[in-house]
């Protein structure tokens, strides 16, 4: 997934937990990393259109779960927008040059979020559109739930997990001291700018979706990593990050990257229709401030 994890557990001394932790992680990016050839969305983006491609059960629930989304969100969180990430610079390296720039133009008519079928009964998918679908915005989340839900059929009680900045955490720390969380500075000065507790916040699920950190440079600008699917050109908002708490990671992991699409307004008022626990941080005469939605 090209980042680091960090997996901490209470009250556990089995010596078989790193390597499994490892193996359950590794599973999503076998499966769902563009990067890799032989990766389940590798194999369906080289599939020819209305040819139907045998998945496993997690990379149809992450379909099926974008697709939703993507429909809930009116397109602002659409995974089908690969071609313009890997034109941007933050798909696989081979093929940020590999675009012709009026050709990639003539694809746009072709994102949308009914740009492939799932079929769950026979476990298979086909896109329908000639597109290229990047599940980098979602399958971070869902490897924290599926690394969440094989910690739970252990019964261990106590654990943090982080991935690539997304956090799920369960329990305390100890009897007395709970679990911390800090959203950090988008300064990357300290201290952090909120810090959110297992005591105020039990089992929490959160993902942040910012520029500060994933960027390139084009033409001599700052160009965000973060494409939005209805311009098709990366954003260019005046928040500096989003950060999303829900009910698992991988609605938190996809929310965020609606909202930071979206844009302050707009996500606000989109965070507060649906009930979403979303917090914007905005630079605003030099200063940071925080913005959030009635239900965070």
């Amino acid at each position: 997934m090209g980042t680091t994890y960090k997996v901490v557990l209470i009250n556990y001394d089995g010596s078989d937990a790193e390597g499994n932790i490892f193996n359950v992680l590794n599973s999503v990016n076998e499966e769902m990393s563009t990067y890799l050839k032989s990766s389940s969305i590798s194999e369906l983006n080289r599939s020819n259109i209305d040819e139907w491609v045998y998945v496993s059960d997690n990379f149809l629930k992450v379909a099926v779960f974008s697709q939703e989304t993507c429909l809930a969100t009116e397109g602002s969180f659409n995974i089908s927008i690969g071609y313009f990430v890997n034109y941007y610079g933050f798909g696989p390296p081979e093929l940020a040059d590999s675009y012709d720039g009026s050709k990639l133009m003539e694809l746009r008519d072709q994102i949308s979020c009914s740009s492939y079928k799932v079929d769950s009964e026979n476990k298979r998918i086909k896109r329908l559109n000639d597109v290229y679908l990047d599940m980098s915005a979602v399958a971070k989340g869902f490897a924290i739930d599926l690394l969440s839900s094989y910690l739970d059929s252990y019964a261990i009680d106590s654990y943090f997990i982080e991935l690539g900045g997304e956090i799920k955490y369960k329990g305390h720390k100890s009897s007395d001291q709970p679990w911390l969380v800090a959203i950090e500075n988008p300064d990357l000065a300290s201290p952090p700018i909120l810090t959110l507790s297992s005591k105020e916040y039990e089992n929490l699920s959160l993902a942040t979706s910012g520029e500060y950190r994933n960027f390139s440079r084009r033409e001599g600008n700052l160009v965000s990593h973060t494409i939005d699917p209805i311009t098709f050109k990366p954003i260019n908002k005046k928040h500096v990050s989003v950060s999303v708490i829900a009910e698992n990671v991988m609605k938190a992991d996809a929310l965020a990257t609606a909202l930071n699409v979206m844009g302050l307004e707009k996500g606000l008022e989109y965070s507060n229709k649906n009930h979403i626990k979303s917090l914007y941080i905005v630079k605003e005469e030099g200063n940071l401030v925080l913005k959030t939605s009635k239900w965070f």
